[in-house]
């Protein structure tokens, strides 16, 4: 019975970091906000965006073909889990910082980051860890009835995951107004178009000149 709730968790798995994989790379606008976010979450990878955003991208699809492969489940599971540690870490640690970058796990969205995104990630890993720890999961089952409501209960989990945003915005209100960095560079030239503006000297308002009365 157990290997099909194992079942379960890897199909979840499976389209979650499917979807996220092929978010971020469909199109160059899309690669690009997601490397310029990464940029932001890791202040670290300045100069080394690109490398790090392509490296994502491929640990990801390395975590789908592990999973989809029952020979190697066990290493996708375990690489699943880490890399959403890894995920859940860096995102911590730039709340910390104040960073409000937008969250491009998905590709297009431009929710900022906060703490609904560590619970998302949390519960990534805890799929990972339940298909780790419960038995069965060297069996692939027998049952094609049970595999079929397994994998469909799986792509159900998954669809909650990608939509998490959304979800918590439906019910917990919408994410801050401001979606711009702390000393993000996207915000000067509207200090300099404030500065100009400014600096503008007021003209002095014209009178109108008086005539004097007519004899």
């Amino acid at each position: 019975m157990m290997c099909y709730v194992v079942f379960g968790c890897r199909c979840a798995l499976i389209v979650v970091f499917a979807m996220s994989a092929m978010s971020k790379s469909r199109n160059r606008e899309s690669f690009a906000a997601f490397r310029r976010a990464t940029v932001e979450l890791v202040p670290a990878a300045r100069g080394h965006g690109t490398s790090l955003a392509v490296s994502v991208v491929v640990a990801e699809l390395l975590v789908v073909a592990g999973l989809v492969v029952p020979n190697t489940a066990t290493v996708g599971l375990l690489a699943a889990s880490a890399l959403c540690t890894a995920f859940t870490v860096a995102i911590a640690a730039a709340l910390r910082r104040g960073v409000t970058a937008s969250c491009r796990c998905f590709g297009g969205s431009a929710t900022p980051l906060g703490a609904r995104h560590l619970v998302r990630n949390a519960l990534l890993i805890v799929l990972a860890v339940l298909a780790l720890v419960l038995p069965g999961r060297d069996d692939v089952g027998s049952d094609p009835a049970a595999l079929l409501l397994a994998a469909g209960a799986g792509v159900v989990v998954a669809s909650l995951v990608i939509s998490f945003d959304a979800l918590a915005d439906l019910f917990l209100g919408g994410p801050p107004p401001s979606t711009i960095t702390k000393g993000s560079p996207h915000d000067r030239p509207v200090r300099r178009r404030r500065a100009r503006r400014d600096a503008v000297p007021a003209r002095p308002r014209a009178h109108p000149r008086r005539h004097p009365p007519a004899a």
